[in-house]
């Protein structure tokens, strides 16, 4: 399963800067406190589910959470 991400814009259609959102809806912004940290939302949530300091595990997380979801198989 490939995850294709793109920029997330914001109500006036402009990007937000540091924020992605996937083919699938979740959302993934990364922030420098003081180290790298990407948090990921599930669609339609208001509150991350998962936090990560590895741009590597981010579609990893994504396709468990969706396999848990029942959304792909394995």
């Amino acid at each position: 399963m490939t995850i294709t991400w793109g920029p997330k814009l914001d109500r006036d259609g402009k990007e937000i800067p540091g924020c992605f959102i996937s083919d699938s809806g979740y959302t993934v912004a990364s922030a420098y406190v003081p180290e790298p940290r990407f948090t990921l939302t599930r669609p339609g949530g208001s509150a991350p589910f998962a936090y990560t300091d590895r741009k590597g595990d981010v579609n990893r997380l994504v396709r468990a959470d969706l396999q848990a979801a029942g959304e792909v198989k394995a």
